[in-house]
């Protein structure tokens, strides 16, 4: 048997925005009634003593009734967020919106292929059960996951120099289901970075690629918008303002020997995995060549319209 990871997200903030809508799809000649969509909760917490605005988008997706034709938990759960919680976006502001409360969160990747024709890959949090936070209340957004490191390595910029302040990238892979064979394993490649020295010390002291490790850490979902001056041929800088949206793990914290033989994955296992991701990925890349539109066959003229 190929154990699921442990993969757990906590978050503790604001409803910020809610888009959920009812849908339907058809299996096995039925109508199957469904509701999701996506919602946002704001959280403000520390990221290596910064404190930092966070807006998490949270997916939800749930079928009405179950396989045994009960009403599924989850959809109800789902509903009574559309129908009852109140988002600042509506409420105008903090006050009068809910405090939410999520203790059952994953993460998965969402892969897609971008405008280039290569596959783009972000992390993705998901949740089908949410409740008012009651009692005390103490904003947050973190995660614990458990996965065989693939790789480590110093970030870099563009011209391969190494940041400053440091910042590592590890590369884990996280099985995401039981499975019965490896090849059924579902493997999704997560990149978790480390910002706090103690962390990337820790991690570049003791982490190997190929063992098995337990982490721990916050969400950063948020945003940065920037003033640059960016040089023309001629006259006046122009001033440009960038926003820039980051979606990361920060890991805080884990485990510096690897797991026990018996929870942890061989690394056949987890090629097997990897491989059978990489091939639907190839799979979503090229479907997604076969349906572009054919570029008009060149004819020597510029139509400028006019």
């Amino acid at each position: 048997m190929y154990r699921k990871a442990k993969n757990v997200v906590t978050i503790e903030g604001i409803l910020a925005e809610t888009d959920l809508k009812y849908g339907s799809f058809e299996r096995n000649g039925r109508t199957q009634e469904t509701i999701g969509g996506v919602i946002k909760i704001a959280v403000d917490q520390e990221i290596n003593k910064v404190m930092t605005h966070l807006e998490v988008p949270v997916h939800m997706f749930s079928t009405k009734y179950t396989k045994n034709n009960a009403l599924n938990p989850a959809y109800t759960s789902i509903e009574k967020v559309m129908k009852e919680y109140t988002s600042i976006a509506a409420a105008g502001g903090v006050e009068g919106a809910t405090k939410v409360r999520i203790t059952s969160g994953t993460i998965s990747i969402n892969s897609f292929v971008g405008r280039d024709g290569n596959i783009v890959s972000i992390p993705r949090i998901n949740a089908n059960f949410i409740s008012v936070a009651t009692g005390s209340f103490n904003p947050t957004a973190t995660f614990a996951l458990e996965g065989m490191v693939r790789s480590i390595a110093r970030a870099t910029d563009k011209d391969g120099i190494e940041l400053t302040p440091a910042k590592l990238n590890v590369e884990l892979a996280v099985p995401q289901y039981t499975a019965e064979t490896a090849a059924a394993l579902n493997v999704d490649s997560m990149t978790v970075v480390a910002i706090s020295p103690s962390v990337i010390a820790g991690i570049e002291g003791s982490w190997e690629p190929g063992n098995c490790y337990a982490a721990q850490g916050v969400l950063n979902f948020s945003s940065r918008t920037e003033e640059i001056y960016k040089e023309v041929d001629f006259g006046e800088p122009q001033k440009v303002t960038r926003t820039t949206s980051v979606s990361e793990l920060v890991v805080t914290a884990g485990t510096a020997t690897p797991l026990d033989e018996e929870y942890s994955w061989t690394v056949e296992e987890i090629k097997a995995g990897v491989l059978a991701k990489r091939a639907q990925l190839e799979e979503l890349k090229n479907s997604k060549k076969a349906s572009a539109p054919k570029a008009p066959a060149a004819t020597g003229k510029i139509d400028l319209g006019f």
